[in-house]
């Protein structure tokens, strides 16, 4: 291969260069409500003590398997600002947790995640203890 033929094989490719060249176009980047409380149920849900949000209950369970998402509306609270957000979550834990540990790491964790994905300041993160489950009225309900 001589030199020209080495210059072609590592030219950029057409969706490349269409990229390059688009990349100094002005627009909007806009984070919907719905992104962040994806962001916060997934968040909340991952810590450990965590039963589930407020208001899953077994229609909110049938209607997440359809696929409906408007059950997250009652446990989840999203305030946007120009580049900042807050939240309040309000979940249910298993009995006999630490309540302040808990809701601690839940604000941590959505603070984290949410800065993460999307590179915007949270300002605040409320957590709502709802309710309080033990094992046996898990195990009861299934």
């Amino acid at each position: 291969m001589n030199k020209e033929e080495k210059k072609t094989s590592q030219s950029i490719l057409p969706a490349q260069a269409a990229m390059a060249e688009a990349a100094p176009c002005s627009g909007t980047v806009k984070v919907h409500e719905s992104v962040i409380a994806s962001i916060v149920r997934k968040a909340a849900c991952a810590v450990p003590g965590v039963v589930r949000l407020a208001g899953s209950s077994l229609v909110d369970n049938l209607a997440e398997i359809v696929g409906s998402k408007r059950m997250y509306d009652r446990a989840i609270s999203i305030s946007m600002g120009e580049n900042s957000v807050q939240v309040e979550v309000k979940v249910i834990l298993a009995y006999g947790t630490h309540i302040p540990e808990i809701a601690e790491t839940i604000q941590l964790v959505v603070v984290e995640e949410i800065t993460r994905i999307t590179g915007m300041r949270v300002s605040k993160v409320n957590v709502v203890i709802i309710d309080l489950e033990d094992g046996q009225e898990q195990s009861d309900s299934e």
